[in-house]
C-alpha cells in the first residue's frame, strides 16, 4: 500500500496514533501524521484531512495536486457529523471525496480504496494515451521515412534502368539521369540538379544555381572535374537550419557513385572496344596466319592470312579439326605428320609453347605449302588449357629462294671449276681426235689396198697378178703397223669417251636441283661425282685416297645439298694444300674415309695442309669469315656447309692444329631411321 498523509487538529504527532492513523494502518497503509501548513512531501500518494484544515490550506493542496501531474494526488476530506450541504460543497472544492464522522473502518476502506483505484486507472489511461500518441507519432515518422526510402529506391531503380539502356548516346544518358533527381527530393518544386562530365554541363529544366547546394565528385570516373550538384532555392521552412536532409544527401551520393562507376565502365568499354578494333586490324594485317583451336582441337578462329595460307575455302574438311586428313600435313621429310607430333597436340600434352616447327600441307590444287609453325597454350581460370593459339608463316617462297641460292652457289662453284673441268674433258678428247685421225689414215690405206686387190682379181689377161699383189701387201710394214695399232686406237678412244661421259654425268648429277626433300643417297656415288667435278681443283695439289666401305648404307639427305657440302670441303682442303706447297711443285694428300657408326655414317675428309689455330677453328663456320686474301674467298663456303648439316640434323666436327693438317668429320643420318628429321 502507498504512503497516506493525515491532517488532524492538534500538533500533527497524534495523527499516526489517532483514530484516522490507526484505521489507515489497520487497512495496510503507511499512515504519516503531517503538520498543517508545511509542504506536502513528494513521496505522499494521498491525503486524508479534516475539512477545516483543507479549507485553511487549500492552496497548498492545489499546488500539490498540480505538481503530481498525470499521477494525481487523491484527497479525502473528513467532515463533522452535522456538516451541512454548504460544508460538503466547500470540501469538494478541495477534496476528491468526503466522509462524515464517525469514520468506520469499512467505510474508510471503501471510499479511500475507490478513490485510489480511480486515480490509478486515470493514471493508466493517461499513460496509455501518451503511449498511443507517441506510437502514432513514431508510425507517422516511420511511414514518412519509408515513403522517402521507397521514393529513393524508385529513383535508384530508374537510374539503373537508364544506365542499362544499350547503345544510347552518353549525353542522353546523363540528361535522363539528372531529370530523375528533383522529383525524389523532399521539396521537388524547389530542387534542381546539375551534372558536370566530359567537359559538358547537363542541367534540369529551369535550373537555378542556389547558395543551398550539395556537390559530390564522381569518384572513379577518371575525370577530376566531374561532379553531381544538387540545389535548393531556399531552406526547409519547417527546419531552416537543415539544407539537405540525410536521406536526400544519401540519395545524391548513391546516384553520384553509380554515375562514377558507369563512367569508369564506359571508359573501360571504350578502351576495350579500341583494343578489340586494334586486335581485329592487327589480325587482318599480320603477315602470318593465326589460328585458335579449342581444347578438343577444332578451329574456332582464323585470321584472313591463315585462311589464305591453308586455303580453307577450297578444302573439303570433315570437321575443321587440327588433324583433319584434308590438310595432308607432313613433316619436313615428307612423311605424314603423326597426330602426337602436331603442334596443337604437343602443346596440349606438355602445356609448353612450340616454336618454329617445320611442316608442310597439301594444296587443294596440287603441290605442297611449307610452313613454320609456333603454338602456345591459352589457360582457363581453372588452370587447364582452354585454347591453343597457333601462328604460321608461309616459308614456301623462302625455301624456294634458299634452294635457288644453294643451286646458284653450286653453279658458281662449277663455274669456278669450269677451267679444270674443261681441261679434264679436253685431254681425252684430244687423244680421241688423234686416234680418229690415225684410224682415218689406216682406213685410207686399206681402201687403196683393197682397190688394188680388186683390180688384180678382175684383170685376168693383163699384167696384174693377184698373188703378187697379195704378197706385196703383206710385205708392206706401214700397212701391217696400221692393222696392228687400229684395235688399240679404238680401245683408247672408247676409254676417252667413257671418261668424258663420266665427267658429264657427274656434272649433271651435281648441278641438277633434284628433289627438295631428303631421300636415300649413296655416299660413295656422291663422293665420286664430287671428285670428278672438282678434279681440276685438286689433281695438281694433292693425291686423293678413298676408303669407303662397300656395304655402306645410304644416308637421308637432299642429294644436291650433300654434293654442295662435299664440294666445299674438298675444295677447301685442296686450296689449303696448294697454299702450303706454293712455289715448290710438291703435292699433298686428301684422305677420304666413310664407315657406319650406329645410326649415322661417319665421313672423314682429312688433308695434310698447314692446319688451323684454335682461334680460326672456332670461327671457321662463321658467315663471311675467311683467311684468304681479298678476292680469293667470300667466307660463305663453310658457313653454307654448317647450315645445310643443321637442316638435315647432321653434325660436323673439325679437328685441326697448326702444322698437323685438318680433318672434317661428318655424321650423316642413315636413311632407314624414321626418327631422324630435318
Amino acid at each position: 500500500m502507498g504512503v497516506i498523509g493525515i491532517w488532524e487538529e492538534g500538533d500533527g504527532r497524534q495523527g499516526v496514533d489517532g483514530s484516522l492513523g490507526a484505521l489507515l494502518s489497520a487497512l495496510g497503509h503507511d499512515a504519516r501524521g503531517l503538520v498543517a501548513g508545511l509542504p506536502l512531501a513528494a513521496e505522499l500518494e494521498g491525503l486524508v484531512a479534516q475539512a477545516g484544515l483543507l479549507a485553511a490550506h487549500g492552496e497548498a493542496v492545489a499546488a500539490r495536486k498540480a505538481a503530481s501531474g498525470e499521477a494525481g494526488f487523491p484527497v479525502l476530506a473528513v467532515l463533522p457529523a452535522g456538516a451541512d450541504d454548504a460544508a460538503v460543497a466547500a470540501a469538494f472544492g478541495v477534496a476528491d471525496e468526503v466522509i462524515r464522522e464517525p469514520v468506520g473502518p469499512a467505510e474508510l476502506a471503501g471510499r479511500l480504496g475507490k478513490l485510489l483505484e480511480f486515480y490509478r486507472q486515470e493514471a493508466d489511461c493517461c499513460a496509455l494515451a501518451l503511449c498511443r500518441a507517441r506510437q502514432e507519432a513514431a508510425l507517422a515518422e516511420a511511414t514518412a521515412d519509408l515513403s522517402r526510402r521507397v521514393s529513393a529506391l524508385d529513383c535508384l531503380s530508374k537510374v539503373h534502368a537508364v544506365i542499362q539502356r544499350f547503345g544510347q548516346p552518353r549525353n542522353r544518358l546523363f540528361k535522363d539521369v539528372i531529370a530523375l533527381l528533383p522529383p525524389a527530393m523532399r521539396r521537388p518544386e524547389a530542387a534542381h540538379a546539375r551534372l558536370l562530365v566530359d567537359g559538358t554541363v547537363y542541367e534540369t529544366p529551369g535550373f537555378r544555381s542556389c547558395a543551398q547546394s550539395l556537390r559530390i565528385p564522381l569518384a572513379g570516373s577518371a575525370q577530376p572535374e566531374a561532379a553531381l550538384e544538387m540545389h535548393y532555392e531556399a531552406p526547409d521552412p519547417k527546419q531552416p537550419d537543415i539544407v539537405f536532409h540525410e536521406d536526400e544527401a544519401e540519395l545524391a551520393l548513391l546516384v553520384a557513385q553509380r554515375l562514377g562507376r558507369t563512367l569508369s565502365r564506359l571508359g573501360a568499354e571504350a578502351a576495350l572496344a579500341r583494343e578489340r578494333e586494334f586486335s581485329a586490324l592487327l589480325m587482318d594485317a599480320l603477315p602470318g596466319g593465326v589460328l585458335r583451336f579449342n581444347r578438343h582441337g577444332a578451329i574456332v578462329f582464323s585470321n584472313p592470312r591463315a585462311a589464305a595460307i591453308l586455303e580453307l575455302q577450297q578444302r573439303a574438311l570433315a570437321g575443321n579439326m587440327f588433324d583433319d586428313a584434308g590438310f595432308g600435313a607432313a613433316n619436313a621429310e615428307g612423311r605424314p605428320l603423326a597426330r602426337a607430333d602436331h603442334p596443337f597436340a604437343r602443346v596440349l600434352a606438355t602445356g609448353k609453347p612450340v616454336y618454329d616447327m617445320a611442316l608442310s600441307v597439301a594444296r587443294p590444287g596440287g603441290g605442297r605449302r611449307f610452313l613454320s609453325v609456333s603454338a602456345a597454350p591459352l589457360f582457363a581460370p581453372d588452370g587447364g588449357i582452354d585454347e591453343v593459339v597457333v601462328n604460321m608463316v608461309d616459308v614456301s617462297g623462302q625455301k624456294a629462294q634458299e634452294r635457288q641460292l644453294a643451286h646458284a652457289l653450286k653453279l658458281e662453284s662449277l663455274g669456278q671449276l669450269a677451267a679444270g673441268i674443261a681441261h679434264e674433258i679436253n685431254t681425252p678428247v684430244q687423244y680421241v681426235l688423234g686416234n680418229l685421225e690415225f684410224l682415218a689414215n689406216a682406213f685410207g690405206r686399206l681402201i687403196e689396198t683393197l682397190d688394188g686387190l680388186a683390180a688384180a682379181a678382175l684383170d685376168t689377161e693383163g699384167d696384174l697378178c693377184l698373188t703378187e699383189e697379195l704378197a706385196r701387201m703383206l710385205a708392206d710394214e706401214e700397212l701391217r703397223f696400221l692393222l696392228e695399232e687400229s684395235p688399240s686406237a679404238i680401245r683408247e678412244s672408247r676409254e676417252g669417251l667413257d671418261r668424258v661421259t663420266g665427267i658429264v654425268s657427274s656434272m649433271k648429277r651435281f648441278s641438277h636441283p633434284g628433289s627438295e626433300l631428303p631421300m636415300a643417297v649413296d655416299v660413295g656415288q656422291a663422293m665420286a661425282d664430287t671428285l670428278a667435278v672438282s678434279r681440276g681443283a685438286w689433281k695438281f695439289a694433292a693425291d686423293v685416297r678413298l676408303d669407303i666401305d662397300a656395304g655402306l648404307p645410304p644416308v637421308l639427305f637432299v642429294p644436291g645439298d650433300l654434293h654442295q657440302v662435299l664440294l666445299n670441303i674438298i675444295v677447301n682442303a685442296a686450296q689449303a694444300i696448294e697454299e702450303q706447297h706454293a712455289g715448290t711443285g710438291g703435292k699433298g694428300h686428301i684422305d677420304i674415309r666413310a664407315v657406319q657408326n650406329g645410326p649415322v655414317v661417319e665421313l672423314a675428309v682429312a688433308d695434310d695442309g698447314p692446319g688451323m689455330s684454335e682461334e680460326v677453328r672456332q670461327r671457321v663456320f662463321d658467315p663471311f669469315f675467311t683467311t684468304k686474301p681479298v678476292g680469293k674467298g667470300t667466307g660463305q663456303g663453310l658457313a653454307l656447309v654448317h647450315g645445310i648439316l643443321q637442316r638435315h640434323k647432321a653434325r660436323v666436327e673439325v679437328l685441326s692444329a697448326p702444322g698437323q693438317g685438318t680433318s672434317f668429320v661428318l655424321s650423316l643420318p642413315v636413311a632407314n631411321l624414321p626418327e631422324i628429321g630435318r
